[in-house]
């Protein structure tokens, strides 16, 4: 009746060695993910279990760690966004990418990810919450590359809406706020967003709670 499994994160092979190279790590420049097990019986039988669920997939390799070797582990994909900040002089991440699908789907919006930013040769990190279908991307771009920068515009957008169209939400965390406005009516459906603005002037007539977050009329 399942498993006792208190994170699921995954570390794409970019992210991997970006993480690397910033914490002083030695783990392998390939996608990972990392499985922690809280458990009061048999966790023997339970990571056995997901080995047997993993061994499908022919993963190289399937390794176990505890204590201190886990703590640098989980090091890595803390310092992840400070990684990303400090990878080179002449990058910067666009933004904090954080959508979240169906668990069945998150493969799918890996792949999606990944592949439009290959196609437009732009470097991306890929992590996230495997366990909640929660993906963080981040598109590295030169700020002063208009054409990069348009390009990176395009990724982080088709994968929002590839999230959406997936049944997924365009942010998982970080909210709505100012950046993902755009994606409200897409979401939610005109109707449903008109509702919620309604609630809102209700509760603040003069606008002066948060002016210009959320809604998809105060997008520019």
């Amino acid at each position: 009746s399942g498993v006792d499994v208190a994170k699921i994160e995954l570390v794409g092979s970019f992210a991997a060695q970006v993480a690397n190279e910033y914490v002083g790590t030695d783990l392998p420049d390939a996608p990972m993910v990392f499985v922690e097990f809280h458990a009061d019986h048999d966790i023997e039988a339970e990571i056995d279990f997901c080995r047997s669920v993993f061994a499908d997939y022919n993963p190289v390799p399937f390794e176990m760690a505890a204590d201190e070797e886990m703590a640098e582990l989980w090091e890595l994909r803390r310092e992840m966004a400070f990684a990303l900040e400090e990878y080179r002089e002449d990058l910067r991440p666009l933004h904090p990418g954080d959508v979240t699908v169906p668990i069945s789907e998150f493969p799918t919006i890996v792949r999606h990810a990944q592949r439009e930013a290959e196609a437009d040769d732009l470097p991306m990190a890929c992590y996230g919450h495997a366990g909640d279908g929660n993906l963080h991307y981040d598109i590295l771009v030169d700020p002063d590359d208009e054409e990069m920068v348009a390009a990176g515009e395009d990724v982080y957008t088709s994968v929002v809406e590839k999230a959406i169209d997936l049944g997924g939400t365009a942010t998982g965390e970080h909210g709505v706020g100012l950046g993902k406005r755009q994606f409200m009516n897409r979401e939610h459906g005109r109707e449903s967003v008109a509702v919620m603005r309604s609630v809102k002037d209700a509760l603040d007539p003069d606008g002066i709670l948060n002016p210009g977050k959320v809604f998809p009329e105060t997008f520019e």
